[in-house]
Order: C-alpha cells, then structure tokens, then sequence
C-alpha cells in the first residue's frame, strides 16, 4: 500500500536555506499522524529547521535532492525539560528535547532518505548546561517501538548524534556522519540492529549506555552490530561510561577501525552495572592508540546503595592492530577544540590526564608515547571467563625500562590510563580475572621493547593455547 505523501512545502516550509520551518513541518507531522501516517518529505532545497517533535507511524524522508540544517542558535531548539527526580547523568543523557527531531513514546517511526542533515556547528555559547558548551542533538528517541534511522549523511553535530533510551526494535544502517561527539548510542535499548554504517566522530563512535536517566535501572540487551566503519577521536566501539543497570548478549562484528586517539574497544563498568555476554570478533584497527580496555571501575554515579559491578562471558576473536601511527586529519572533540581549529591528531599527543599533559611534554614520534592495553577487574569483583582468540597486535613499542609499581586505585574518568599510561606489558596488562583464556594471542612491536607481551596479577583459571 502506498503511503500518502505530506510534502512540507505544502505547509508552509520553504527551502531556501534561510526561512526557519520548524512550525510548518510540525504542522506536517501533526496531520500526517492525525490522518493515521504516511511520509513528511523533504524535497529539492535546503531547510533550516529547529526542533520538531514527531509522532508514531510517521515516516520522515529527506530526498537526494534536499537537506535539512540546523537553525542557526541553540536557542532556536526546545529547552531541556525538567524532572520531579534525581538525575545521575550529564544532560546529554539526561534530557531529550534539544534536538533536531525527537520522538517519545511512539511507535513505527522511521527517518530515511539518501539526503543530508547538517547541524552546522551550532554550540551552547552560552553553556547554559555546563557541559563543554554543547549544543542540540540530532534525533533523539525515547521510550519508541519500531524505530529505523537509515541512509543519511549527518554533519557537524554538537551533541549526540543518534540517541535512542528505553527503545525496542530499533535498525540503523547505512547512515555516513562526521560529528563532533557521539555517534550512535543506544541507552538501555532491547532489539537493536545497527550495520553498514560509516562513522567519524570527535567523541565516541558506536557508544552503548545503561543509565538511569528514566528513574530506573534497566538493560542494553540483544544487539547486533556489523558491517560498520569507525573513527574517532575518543574510543570507536564502547560500552560506557554511563553503566548503571548492564548488557547483555550483544554481538559486534566485522568493524573497521580507523585512526582512533583513544581505545579502539572499550568494555565497562563503573557504576555498578552487570556486564554478561558480549562477543566482539573480525574487528580490524589501524592507527589506534590502545586496542583494547575491559574495566571494573567504581564511581558509582547513581542512587546510593548499590554493589559494584561485573563483567563475565566476554570473547574477543580474530582482532588485528597495526599502525603506522602517523598523524591523521579529524573532526574536532569538543567546543574548546573546535574554537582552536585543532583538527590534526599526533598520536603521541593525546591530551591532558590526571597523570599526564601530553600538551606540554615536548613528546614526538620518538618518545614512549602508546597507551597499555589493560583488561583489569578490582580486588573482591573480578572479571569473570575473558577469552581473547586470534589476537594479533602489532604496537609502537619503543620502552627502555619497565616500571612495575602498577597502582590499585584507578585515577580519574574511566579510559585506558586510568592505572597509569605505560603499564608492564607491551601487549595487554591482566588484573582481578576468574577463567581467563588466551588463544593465539600474540604482540609485536615497531621499535624494541623491553617489556613482556603480557603481565598477569592476580589471574586465576589461565589459559594460553
């Protein structure tokens, strides 16, 4: 059956990159769900559009011929709504309504197209949310059913880009971003497929969360990842930081990973959630700082009460990581970054930690600049059965001396360094695990290095094969 067209010109929206149309495509979105549903399109121009809220079996397409802009000021999106309740989380992930298009509580919601959205680089100047200036996401989607996102090139985003909380049934595929802090994040979502996508962010890539911005713990759980391409000037593929209520049986598969300044695969938990059942295999990385993080942390942003958590069942299966570690062009991480212009990444500058300032080292190519893989639980919650199979890591290198003194309390904002940034082993620091499997894992270096592959504290239930 054919779906009935609801062009937004027809309503008052005018493509001339200059109008602002965000009433008369609302207008087209409230008669396309009155009527029962059918397709808003967007065809031959440029629309300027602010926030719009859409409803359920509405279809929004945004034609080859046509893109959609942000409005030029963050005080052209909703203002973030408010809560009778305790929010844990920043106001990323705390608040839905400032964003391009936001949908709540629908179902069979779709925004497709072979189009273009740009956000235009439009930042909170005014910092009004105390979060590094950010500005509106893209498409927010809470608590919605039936929901698929595909096609779309998205640019320039000041917030994050696709994020979905307490969804089910959601597909994403074939999207092409550069933006500027998260790509793809599903929140305590059930049923998702994400594929064929190619992603550049400044932030995180494939980001999955478990908050408790509803009020609520709940689960990231039977999601499918495949096919995807990411960059990032954070970490590509993450679980974290916001880890409240866990994950379960989640499969990421045949990734390419690309000139990330971070982690290229970060596993977390560091507010107490239960981490059960995740398997990541035919993930290629070229340019990556450290391959890999898999981390009990205890920060515990949430309700008061609640134990640390836990990580079991995670299988790691034919990774690569090579270099060259060279310096590569990327998009900005953040307003501060972006306002300098900063949009060229030295691998052995990474930034500024609490241990480090790579700003002011003087570091080059030269130096110990690469970070230690480390797969770490803590003392009294170990990790739990971590099986790494055809493994092949091939790293900088270059460290003459090796320190040993590896502290227990971890330092500030859960990444990679967070026990310190040159750790004992050249390949991959192992802590706190119960049943840890290592299957063809093996660790070259560029430069000679004097350290072991791998370092093993307190690892019962070892196996190499």
């Amino acid at each position: 059956m054919d779906l009935k067209i609801f062009d937004v010109r027809e309503y008052g929206a005018i493509g001339d990159g200059k109008t602002l149309n965000s009433t008369a495509v609302q207008q087209a979105v409230d008669a396309c769900a009155q009527a029962g549903g059918g397709v808003v399109r967007f065809d031959e121009g440029n629309y300027v559009l602010g926030t719009v809220f859409l409803k359920s079996n509405v279809r929004v397409e945004i034609t080859k011929s046509a893109e959609v802009w942000g409005a030029p000021s963050f005080y052209d999106f909703a203002p973030e709504e408010k809560y009778d309740y305790p929010l844990y989380q920043d106001s990323s992930h705390s608040n839905f309504h400032c964003s391009l298009f936001v949908a709540l509580d629908c179902e069979n919601v779709t925004i497709t197209g072979e189009g273009r959205i740009d956000m235009r680089s439009v930042w909170d100047l005014d910092n009004v949310r105390g979060i590094k200036c950010r500005g509106p996401k893209c498409i927010t989607l809470t608590r919605c059913k039936n929901v698929e996102v595909s096609g779309l090139t998205i640019d320039n985003v000041t917030d994050l880009a696709v994020y979905f909380t307490a969804c089910e049934n959601v597909d994403i595929f074939g999207l092409k971003m550069r933006v500027y802090i998260d790509g793809i994040s599903p929140d305590n979502s059930k049923n998702v497929r994400i594929h064929s996508c190619d992603i550049e962010t400044g932030d995180d890539g494939i980001v999955f969360k478990s908050s408790y911005n509803l009020n609520r713990l709940d689960v990231c759980k039977d999601i499918h990842v495949w096919n995807c391409r990411v960059k990032s000037r954070c970490n590509a593929i993450k679980f974290g930081t916001e880890t409240n209520g866990g994950f379960e049986n989640i499969l990421i598969e045949d990734v390419k990973i690309r000139e990330t300044r971070i982690t290229g695969i970060v596993i977390e938990s560091v507010d107490g959630a239960v981490i059960d059942g995740i398997t990541i295999r035919n993930v290629e990385m070229k340019n990556v700082n450290a391959p890999i993080f898999i981390h009990v942390g205890k920060r515990m942003r949430g309700p008061e009460g609640r134990d640390i958590g836990r990580i079991r069942n995670i299988t790691l299966e034919n990774i690569t990581a090579d270099g060259p570690y060279e310096p590569y062009e990327i998009i900005a991480w953040n307003y501060y970054s972006y306002a300098a212009g900063d949009t060229t990444q030295y691998p052995w500058i990474f930034g500024v930690a609490e241990s480090f300032d790579d700003t002011k080292s003087g570091n080059t190519a030269n130096s110990d600049w690469q970070m230690t893989s480390n797969v770490c639980g803590l003392k009294g919650y170990p990790l739990e059965n971590i099986t790494l199979r055809n493994v092949r890591l091939k790293l900088d290198g270059g460290v003459k001396t090796v320190n040993r003194d590896v502290p227990e309390e971890a330092q500030d904002y859960p990444e990679v360094y967070v026990y310190g940034r040159i750790l004992p082993a050249k390949g991959i620091y192992f802590r706190h695990i119960e049943g840890l499997t290592l299957d063809n894992v093996s660790v070259e270096t560029y430069r000679p290095d004097v350290r072991e592959d791998f370092c093993f504290d307190s690892v019962n239930g070892l196996k190499k094969l």
